[in-house]
């Protein structure tokens, strides 16, 4: 594939990520109040905070493997070739 084709599709993946980013943080109040009316529990961010100190180390070492997973996930599908 030529180069400007790969080009092309990496920043039109990019744009579509940044798409589905804004459109999600626009539409959170939005699932917020819908979730409410259906009657299901909505989470608080800040009332899963972990309080003690364990829970913040135990929080943060979850939070780091997951974003680490993340962070590779990426790099294989950009790693990989087309087929």
């Amino acid at each position: 594939m030529n180069r400007h084709f790969t080009d092309a599709r990496y920043y039109f993946r990019r744009g579509f990520e940044h798409l589905y980013a804004g459109l999600d943080e626009e539409t959170a109040p939005l699932r917020r109040r819908l979730m409410a009316a259906l009657g299901r529990e909505v989470e608080d961010e800040e009332a899963t905070a972990p309080q003690t100190r364990r829970e913040r180390v135990e929080y943060g070492a979850r939070r780091a493997a997951t974003r680490s997973r993340r962070a590779a996930g990426r790099v294989r599908s950009r790693v990989r070739r087309p087929e």
